[in-house]
């Protein structure tokens, strides 16, 4: 997978990334304990839930930068997350969305039992990361001030989906002591996400699907920005 790397400086440069692992943060709020309580109350209902903050695996094929997914199913969800690329010792950033098959959040099998498992619904879609990407080494210094933030269509028109700081989440020097495989060459991790805004209509993604999602990483400090559009096709038609 090819990116162009921006420096601070305006010089550009292209990398190869040989994806090795593509790897999914889950649950990541900075409010550790908060997260905690709410997945408790999964847990009391009977279903087997992951610690948090987590890290789960999806296959590598399912990782695009392309404009346009193909999924099977309608209720499609995406989510825009800080995207970091390990290549050759260098790390970079970016951003992206993974999706999930919201229809397989929660699932339940004599066999298995009750299950709340995102890995299961976000193996279903493919996860869109950014064609550009920044230096990690300088966003490091004022990580949390990085603005993430999402848009979706909405009868024509374009509304603000998702919008908030890295400041809400668990950094990536956190992911990298608890989890120092990360640090492997080829490793692309999305490190979490977070809500929708309230003010988005509340038949979003339950009655009505949006056809496209962008989005975006804002640096006010440096004063430049990484996005992606992408437009969600259905490969068989829908009833």
């Amino acid at each position: 997978m090819e990116f162009n790397v921006y420096a601070k400086n305006g010089s550009v440069s292209s990398r190869a990334v040989s994806v090795k692992k593509l790897c999914l943060g889950r649950s990541c709020s900075r409010d550790i304990e908060a997260t905690r309580k709410r997945l408790d109350e999964k847990r009391a209902e009977g279903y087997a839930v992951y610690s948090n903050p987590n890290i789960c695996r999806k296959s590598r094929y399912l990782l695009t930068n392309e404009d346009v997914i193909e999924v099977q199913g309608l209720k499609v969800a995406g989510e825009v997350e800080l995207v970091t690329i390990v290549n050759k010792g260098e790390v970079l950033i970016s951003v992206g969305s993974d999706n999930n098959d919201t229809t397989l959040l929660h699932m339940w099998t004599e066999a298995l039992g009750k299950i709340y498992d995102t890995a299961k619904s976000k193996q279903m879609v493919p996860a869109v990361v950014a064609k550009d990407a920044w230096w990690y080494e300088e966003v490091k210094d004022h990580w949390d001030r990085l603005n993430l933030r999402s848009y979706v269509t909405v009868s024509g028109e374009r509304i603000p989906f998702q919008n908030f700081m890295l400041s809400e989440l668990v950094d990536l020097e956190y992911h990298f002591r608890t989890n120092p495989w990360l640090r492997e060459d080829g490793v692309v991790l999305f490190s979490g996400s977070r809500p929708r805004l309230p003010t988005v209509p509340p038949n979003v993604y339950k009655e009505y699907w949006p056809p496209d999602f962008h989005f975006e990483v804002h640096d006010p400090v440096l004063n430049r920005a990484i996005s992606h559009l992408y437009r969600v096709q259905y490969v068989e038609e829908q009833h």
